[in-house]
């Protein structure tokens, strides 16, 4: 049976406050940071052509870092307290009421 993403944010949560990553409070700033150096690290694992993880065999480097980005979202929105999976449904019903390439950006 699949997890819901709450019960993922739980167990990832759950997992860093086990292994002592929240003994003191989280700064967001610092949070936030470690997610934008997990992207950095997956546009390194796109510049060298996407190998495949030395971590979690049968996945690529990207599918890693990727995966971390997540814990990294998850385990914050945790400590915070923050309801994601909510807020996620949400977000994603109201994209569907924008117009097409709504905002008149390029890209």
């Amino acid at each position: 049976m699949k997890k819901t993403i709450q019960e993922i944010q739980d167990a990832v949560h759950q997992t860093a406050v086990e292994h002592g990553w929240w003994e003191v409070p989280r700064p967001a700033g610092e949070v936030l940071m470690l997610m934008v150096t997990e992207l950095a690290e997956a546009m390194e694992a796109y510049r060298r052509r996407n190998p495949e993880s030395d971590k979690i065999p049968g996945f690529s480097k990207m599918e890693e870092e990727l995966a971390d980005v997540i814990i990294r979202l998850l385990d914050y929105a945790g400590g915070e307290g923050f309801d994601i999976e909510g807020a996620l449904e949400a977000k994603m019903a109201y994209n569907e009421t924008r117009p097409y390439r709504h905002g008149g950006k390029l890209a």
